[in-house]
């Protein structure tokens, strides 16, 4: 089984879950949605979900073409109807394990950047994790996922595991 992929998917089928807890920027715009080749962004956070101020500039950032939507994580995996290729994004580890527990069932599940905050320890370049962070990883790993680190379709991807 190659790193990102889960062994088997039962649930609602999507190609690709990022968490990245700047969701839509600059390296999700030119770098992943060319990459993936996408044409649907599903933004799967709770805060988000409910503040159509963010969920407008948000969509201000995203190209004309591409179909943005707004969601909660833990209704998003009972929606039959999403896209198979949507780039799904969700802000953190948390809102990640939601999303599969609801039944979202991604080829690859890619961890971008989680940055600097209080209570957050830098364990490599862009990743800052707390205890809460590390045990969703853990919860996410042990229920045969296998995300990986990968902050741009540049880099090369390295599983989780070998950075935790």
């Amino acid at each position: 089984m190659s790193a990102g992929r889960k062994a088997d998917h039962v649930g609602t089928p999507i190609r690709f879950l990022r968490i990245d807890d700047r969701l839509v920027h600059g390296q999700v715009i030119v770098g992943w949605l060319p990459h993936l080749g996408t044409q649907s962004i599903i933004v799967a956070n709770d805060r988000v979900a409910g503040d159509p101020m963010r969920q407008e500039m948000m969509r201000l950032a995203v190209p004309s073409d591409v179909e943005i939507d707004f969601r909660t994580p833990a209704a998003l995996g009972s929606d039959q109807a999403l896209p198979h290729d949507s780039l799904v994004l969700v802000a953190s580890p948390k809102d990640a394990w939601a999303c599969l527990q609801g039944g979202l069932a991604p080829e690859i599940l890619n961890v971008g950047g989680l940055h600097a905050r209080p209570g957050k320890a830098e364990i490599f370049e862009a990743l800052h994790l707390d205890d809460e962070d590390r045990r969703h990883f853990q919860s996410i790993i042990a229920a045969g996922h296998r995300p990986v680190f990968q902050p741009t379709p540049q880099n090369e991807p390295i599983p989780l595991e070998e950075i935790l």
